[in-house]
């Protein structure tokens, strides 16, 4: 091989360092140099790397996800606020109590014949939806005492609840309520252990069991 001078031209040998023509020093063979790989290209000397598989980039994608915590739950956490299920809330309300009472009486607590005190007679609504009351002997409940009426009043059942209805008598009826005995004035819902006053000296309780 030969290298020529960049002076005078002349062909030298390749281990000559000068020019024998000119005496040029050789130039410096310039190192042939290998073009860098471009970026994602392989090269001999680099090994592949080993790609993850999309199976586990997606395991890991969803456990990254799992670990952070919904902004909703945060703030819950944050102020302190539980959540509970439906069926817990609605177990805690309280529930109202319902009586249920198959049977009522007339229970006499003063009357002027003392044999009639703390004598207990049934209300049977079945046979008499409409129970009357007084001194005649037509009535269901026959009370005898001279301060009350013939036809006094009527105690009835209706739509599961009791009514207590003044028939114009002389004296009056009068319910108990809790101070003193009111008027009744017409027809007037009561509760089981009413106290009524009929006339001025009978005086009854209503009784459910």
């Amino acid at each position: 091989m030969t290298w020529k001078c960049p002076v005078c031209g002349y062909e030298n040998a390749d281990d000559s360092l000068f020019c024998i023509k000119c005496g040029t020093k050789k130039p410096e063979q310039q190192v042939e140099q290998t073009p860098a790989p471009l970026v994602g290209q392989q090269t001999s000397d680099q090994q592949p790397v080993e790609q993850q598989p999309v199976v586990e980039q997606q395991l890991v994608q969803q456990s990254a996800t799992s670990e952070q915590q919904p902004v909703v739950e945060q703030k819950a956490s944050q102020q302190g606020v539980v959540e509970q299920p439906a069926e817990a809330v609605k177990a805690e309300q309280p529930q109202s109590a319902t009586t249920t009472v198959s049977k009522y009486y007339i229970l006499f607590i003063n009357t002027p014949n003392p044999a009639f005190n703390k004598t207990k007679l049934p209300l049977d609504f079945d046979i008499f939806p409409s129970i009357s009351v007084g001194r005649s002997p037509e009535n269901v409940i026959v009370i005898p005492d001279p301060e009350v009426s013939r036809k006094h009043a009527i105690i009835s059942f209706e739509n599961n609840e009791l009514y207590l209805e003044d028939l114009n008598s002389t004296n009056g009826t009068y319910i108990y309520d809790g101070k003193i005995f009111q008027p009744v004035k017409g027809k007037i819902k009561i509760q089981p252990n009413s106290i009524i006053k009929l006339g001025n000296n009978t005086v009854v309780r209503i009784v459910g069991e």
